[in-house]
């Protein structure tokens, strides 16, 4: 038996023994009415795209939230759940409150696949009962970290250091059926170069670890061709997509900046994207991130007329699905 495959035995059957009598979170039981977990890399699946709920803030119940992303031509929400007023749900009231929040946006036709919780680790406050109660309602997607690289220290060692957090996380995640979608950003942190993260991933089963592969961010470090490489690189462990776009602009003290803008105005290859996730057989959750500057970054009220934002966002959704649907993949 291999390295590989004593790891994917020990994270499963850890999972097995432990996820005995899970099922259940405060009277939500793991049944066949809520969705059944998608097959990581599905053959032939047709994606849909989901809304960022940070996006959303500012619209306080689940049945607006839904009637927004229907307008707006959306199948899903990424439904944040952080504390501060950052989330549609707390992290300590997620048992209580997220169950019927999501059962009232999937009645309205819009389905929640994925959150972005505040888990950094299996060691984060509150996440074994996330996890749980999003499993036992059909969620098995999330958000999760992001690591910053130390100054001053050997970056081997920082990912060496990694590894045994990465594997008590994936041991979580077998046990309540999970895929942890580690987000991608510009920048000093890890991830960044796919490669770094990619030597840890790669002794894991992609069902519970993988990369939330930020296309405009990924742009930002490499808009010459390496974003596509390393799409192509990190292939089945690629476990959820960001979209967004950016532009680069050349301010009043000469120095050039990037500067989120509408998709297709930006460095974003969506055609390409398309292309090589069908390469890679992608499967898992699509979302937009819409970042701009007048009122779109997240506020919990909304300062720009309605009438623009659902605009904006849904020109945004009908590229992307273009795209897409020119590779077969909506």
């Amino acid at each position: 038996m291999n390295r590989r495959t004593f790891l994917y035995s020990s994270v499963v059957g850890a999972g097995a023994v432990m996820g005995a009598g899970a099922g259940t979170t405060r009277g939500y039981s793991q049944t066949a009415q809520t969705p059944e977990r998608p097959s990581q890399g599905a053959a032939g699946k047709k994606l849909k795209i989901d809304i960022y709920g940070r996006h959303l803030l500012w619209l306080k119940t689940p049945e607006e939230v839904a009637t927004i992303a229907k307008e707006m031509g959306y199948d899903g929400v990424d439904l944040n759940v952080r504390p501060g007023g950052q989330g549609h749900v707390t992290p300590e009231r997620v048992a209580q409150d997220l169950p019927p929040f999501v059962a009232a946006i999937r009645r309205n036709g819009i389905d929640v696949s994925s959150m972005t919780p505040p888990i950094t680790d299996a060691d984060s406050p509150d996440a074994e009962r996330i996890l749980q109660t999003a499993s036992s309602i059909g969620i098995h997607h999330y958000w999760w970290g992001t690591f910053r690289y130390a100054t001053g220290k050997p970056i081997m060692q920082q990912l060496e250091e990694l590894k045994p957090r990465v594997a008590k996380l994936a041991a979580l995640n077998a046990k309540y059926r999970m895929t942890a979608m580690y987000h991608t950003y510009a920048g000093n942190a890890v991830g960044t170069p796919i490669w770094d993260l990619l030597s840890i991933f790669k002794d894991f089963d992609p069902a519970q670890v993988g990369f939330h592969f930020d296309v405009g961010h990924m742009t930002r470090e490499g808009a010459n061709g390496l974003w596509a490489t390393n799409l192509r690189a990190a292939g089945q462990y690629v476990t959820g997509l960001s979209v967004k776009d950016y532009t680069w602009v050349k301010g009043n003290d000469g120095r050039w900046r990037n500067e989120a803008c509408p998709l297709g105005d930006g460095l974003v290859q969506l055609k390409e994207l398309a292309s090589i996730l069908k390469e890679i057989n992608f499967s898992g959750p699509v979302e937009i991130q819409p970042e701009y500057s007048d009122g779109m970054g997240g506020q919990t009220q909304l300062t720009i007329p309605r009438e623009r934002f659902v605009s904006v966002v849904k020109k945004d959704q009908e590229l992307l699905r273009a795209a897409l649907a020119g590779a077969g993949l909506a």
